[in-house]
């Protein structure tokens, strides 16, 4: 299988997350089972600066990638739970004709691709959603245009310590 360059856009849509200042949310000490995580432009501990009490205006659905824009620039992590997130943080959200189910083994081929794109960008010269737009990223592609999925969990498998990602279902924020 080659790898194929392929604009981001094409694979997926770029989202406004539901967002408000952290200083809006009631944090919480971790482990409380009402907390969700919340977002920053942080380039650690996979964006999540804080666990909050959850606002119901301020959710977004899991199971999607997220992108910093400024701040830890092109900060890139899989969310597989509901989370509520800070500014320019933006999600991107898998086209379904190309990808139907976004599990968390594909979730990390896709940010790796992603982070790699944008390693260029930083404090000095941020992502702004008009050059989101314009990335190219390598992707396994069939012939229809779809990602090979079967590709990408073939070489995932291969991966040191890869079942700490396929049992990120059984973490604490379901």
């Amino acid at each position: 299988m080659q790898l194929t360059k392929v604009l981001l856009t094409d694979y997926f849509d770029i989202v406004s997350p539901k967002q408000d200042d952290r200083i809006r949310f009631e944090v919480l000490e971790e482990g409380k089972k009402d907390g969700i995580p919340f977002l920053g432009r942080s380039a650690v501990n996979n964006g999540i600066v804080a666990v909050v009490k959850k606002r119901e205006n301020f959710v977004n659905e899991g199971n999607v990638i997220t992108i910093a824009l400024d701040g830890s620039t092109g900060a890139t992590f899989y969310q597989y739970h509901a989370f509520s997130s800070g500014q320019n943080i933006w999600i991107l959200k898998q086209k379904e004709q190309y990808l139907k189910e976004m599990t968390p083994q594909v979730a990390l081929f896709l940010i790796t691709s992603i982070r790699k794109a944008v390693k260029g960008y930083t404090w000095n010269l941020s992502l702004t959603k008009t050059r989101l737009k314009n990335i190219r990223i390598y992707l396994p592609v069939k012939e229809d245009g779809s990602l090979d999925v079967k590709y990408i969990e073939s070489r995932m498998k291969k991966l040191r310590n890869i079942e700490m990602i396929e049992n990120i279902r059984e973490n604490r924020f379901e």
